[in-house]
């Protein structure tokens, strides 16, 4: 992906995601989302019913950390995984983490809002 950042992307400055939005391959990119999407529904269709419940594995939250999926300033995300059980991981980002940056987009357009009408008041 032309990108020198192998983590999931969780507390970067502001100059690294800048970085990142300007060099980032969005061919490779994609196809990294449809690899992830096609694993995800073949792991997804071996798992027992019984097995949704149940808590990741601790050595597998330790991996993430092993393999730079996720930095040490990020820990408390590996720390977050850690408690959902498998059911959860894998509803969240099709459900609660979308609306999380949905609401951090409400946020961003009020103070946009807020502003622009501050500048047209300014103006008169």
């Amino acid at each position: 992906m032309d990108t020198r950042f192998p983590h999931s992307g969780n507390d970067m400055s502001v100059e690294d995601i800048a970085e990142l939005s300007s060099r980032i391959d969005f061919d490779s990119l994609l196809a990294y989302r449809m690899a992830v999407g096609k694993q995800t529904r073949q792991i997804v269709s071996t798992l027992e019913p019984g097995q949704l419940k149940e808590k990741v594995e601790q050595n597998r939250i330790k991996r993430l950390f092993e393999e730079n999926a996720v930095t040490q300033d990020a820990s408390w995300l590996a720390d977050y995984w850690s408690k959902k059980s498998i059911a959860g991981l894998i509803l969240m980002p099709a459900t609660r983490h979308i609306f999380l940056h949905l609401k951090k987009c409400i946020h961003i357009k009020d103070k946009l809002n807020k502003s622009t009408k501050k500048r047209l008041i300014e103006s008169i």
